[in-house]
C-alpha cells in the first residue's frame, strides 16, 4: 500500500512538472511590463479622404499582439547601449539631419525638404548637436536612430518593430474609420490632445502647447487601447517596405508589406525605404498632418533625424492548459 502511494504521489509529481513545465515553454515573449496586449482582430485599415498613399481603405485582420505603451525613451536606450557597447549609424557616420527653420514667409517659397541639415556631432546622445545632455530629456523618445539602430534595441529586448498594419490597428484604438486616435473632431485645435506644430510649417510655430519639439513620453492622453504618443510627438519606424500603392497588392491577413526590391518612394525612385507612422512635433494642418492615424510617410532606413523614434512590439504565446496538448 505505501509502495503504491508513492507511485501515485511519483506519478501526481512527474504531471506537475510536465504542466509547470509547458507554461515555461508557451511563457510569453518580451516583457509585458509597460507594454499593452491587444487581442487583434479585423479593422478598416487606410482612408479614402486622405492623402492617396493612404487608399483604397481596406479591411485587414491582425493577430494578437503585445504593444509598448510608450514611446523608447532615451534613459531606455541609454540602458540598452550601457548593456552592449552599441555604437548607432549616426554616431558612426559622425553626423545626422537636424530640422532648421528655413528663411522664407510660408511653404509656398521654400524648397521641399531643405528645412533639414547635416549637422556634425548629432546622434541619440545629442539630436540636434550642440552638445546638450541627456539628464534633462531622460524620458524624452529617443531620435537621431535609424531603422538598423531601433531593430537592434527591439531585438535586445525579445521583441520587434511593429508593421505598418499593427500600428495602424493599435493607434485607432478601436475606433474604426476615424480621423484621429480620438475621434472625428479636430479638438487638437483647442485641447492639447497630441504634440504636432501649431502655427505654419515650417516657418512658425506658435508653440501654445509648449513643446517646441519633442515631449516627455506620456504627457498627453492615452488613446481608447491605453498607449501613449501613438500619434504625435516623433514618427516611429515600422517593418514593412513602403509603396505608394501597397494597400492594392497586399493581403488582408497579417500583411507585413511589399519586398525591399519592390519599395518606391517616387520622389526619389532609386532609393529603397521603410514606413513610418504616427507624425511628430513637426506635423502641422498645412503640411502632412501625420498625427492623423491613416498617415503614412517613406524615410531612408539608413538615415536618422531629430523626428523620427520608435516603440516595440512582441507576440503572445498562450498559456492555457488546451495549448498543452494543441500546439
Amino acid at each position: 500500500m505505501l509502495r503504491k502511494s508513492h507511485y501515485l504521489l511519483g506519478t501526481v509529481f512527474i504531471l506537475v512538472l510536465v504542466i509547470v513545465d509547458g507554461f515555461i515553454i508557451v511563457e510569453e515573449k518580451g516583457d509585458p511590463k509597460n507594454m499593452v496586449w491587444l487581442d487583434g482582430g479585423s479593422f478598416i485599415m487606410g482612408s479614402d479622404h486622405g492623402l492617396p498613399d493612404e487608399a483604397p481603405a481596406h479591411p485587414v485582420n491582425v493577430s494578437g499582439f503585445w504593444i509598448d505603451k510608450y514611446e523608447v525613451t532615451n534613459a531606455q536606450y541609454e540602458s540598452f547601449v550601457t548593456a552592449t557597447s552599441y555604437v548607432t549609424s549616426a554616431e558612426q557616420y559622425g553626423d545626422s539631419l537636424v530640422f532648421h527653420t528655413p528663411e522664407g514667409r510660408s511653404l509656398r517659397e521654400i524648397a521641399p525638404m531643405s528645412w533639414w541639415r547635416l549637422v556634425r556631432d548629432a546622434s541619440w546622445r545629442s539630436p540636434e548637436g550642440t552638445g546638450e545632455t541627456l539628464l534633462s530629456q531622460a524620458e524624452h523618445p529617443v531620435v537621431q536612430v535609424n531603422y538598423a539602430d531601433a531593430l537592434a534595441y527591439c531585438d535586445w529586448q525579445g521583441k520587434t518593430l511593429p508593421t505598418e498594419a499593427q500600428y495602424e490597428f493599435a493607434a485607432r484604438g478601436g475606433r474604426d474609420r476615424q480621423i484621429y486616435s480620438w475621434g472625428n473632431q479636430p479638438i487638437h485645435h483647442i485641447e492639447p490632445v497630441t504634440n504636432y506644430w501649431q502655427g505654419e510649417f515650417p516657418v512658425r510655430n506658435e508653440n501654445t502647447d509648449g513643446h517646441h519639439q519633442s515631449a516627455p513620453v506620456g504627457s498627453y492622453p492615452a488613446n481608447d487601447y491605453g498607449l501613449y504618443d501613438i500619434t504625435g510627438n516623433v514618427w516611429e519606424w515600422v517593418s514593412d517596405w513602403y509603396h505608394p500603392n501597397a494597400y492594392s497588392v497586399l493581403g488582408s491577413r497579417n500583411p507585413k508589406g511589399v519586398k525591399r526590391e519592390e519599395s518606391l518612394d517616387p520622389a526619389e525612385p532609386d532609393l529603397p525605404k521603410r514606413s513610418i507612422r504616427g507624425g511628430s512635433f513637426l506635423c502641422s494642418e498645412n503640411y502632412c498632418q501625420g498625427f492623423r492615424v491613416s498617415a503614412r510617410m517613406p524615410a531612408d532606413p539608413e538615415s536618422a533625424t531629430n523626428h523620427i523614434g520608435f516603440r516595440c512590439v512582441a507576440p503572445k504565446r498562450s498559456n492555457r492548459l488546451t495549448a498543452l496538448w494543441l500546439d
